[in-house]
């Protein structure tokens, strides 16, 4: 009977250790709208962020922007948040800085004319750029599991852009 009491006992214990973890998480996933200046067009934005500390944040993010004139790019990125200025316990600034990876891709038609007859084709060039990302981002709590998370940031690489974006964050 001791060991049956130890072992609801130690159950206990996970349990309140657990729920404890779960309701300091760190975590928030989401997506969002994004738009990007070398192509001019919108997309769409997913990223996760996790908190390592009151002042430090890691994040990944994953943005496709649709195609226009020929033109699409998938963006791959890795940054590190900075706050550095936190109004209250619902709206905090933060300082963006990290790596990203552009997969370019160019798609081009071709219209060949021999004789009579025309011939359509495409022409499909892909590259991948790598840059750094510097901007600076805003965190506001709409409610208790919900984030508004807004972007502005600059990558510099071969072909540099601007993206403004803004994504809705579940937070765990």
């Amino acid at each position: 009977m001791r060991k049956f009491y130890l072992l609801v006992v130690m159950f206990m214990v996970v349990n309140v250790i657990s729920a404890q973890s779960f309701d300091e998480s760190k975590l928030r996933i989401g997506g969002g709208l994004v738009y990007c200046s070398n192509v001019s067009n919108l997309g769409l934005q997913f990223n996760g962020v996790y908190q390592f500390t009151n002042e430090w944040e890691g994040a990944i993010g994953y943005s496709h922007i649709f195609e226009n004139n020929n033109l699409s790019y998938n963006i791959l990125e890795f940054d590190a948040h900075y706050i550095f200025h936190e109004q209250d316990s619902r709206l905090n600034f933060y300082g963006i800085g990290g790596l990203a990876f552009t997969f370019v891709k160019y798609d081009y038609p071709i219209y060949i004319k021999p004789g009579e007859d025309i011939i359509h084709t495409n022409y499909t060039n892909s590259t991948t750029k790598v840059g750094i990302n510097l901007g600076v981002g805003c965190n506001y709590k709409l409610a208790d599991n919900l984030n508004l998370a807004s972007e502005f940031r600059y990558t510099s690489s071969d072909g540099s852009y601007v993206r403004l974006g803004a994504s809705i964050q579940y937070m765990f």
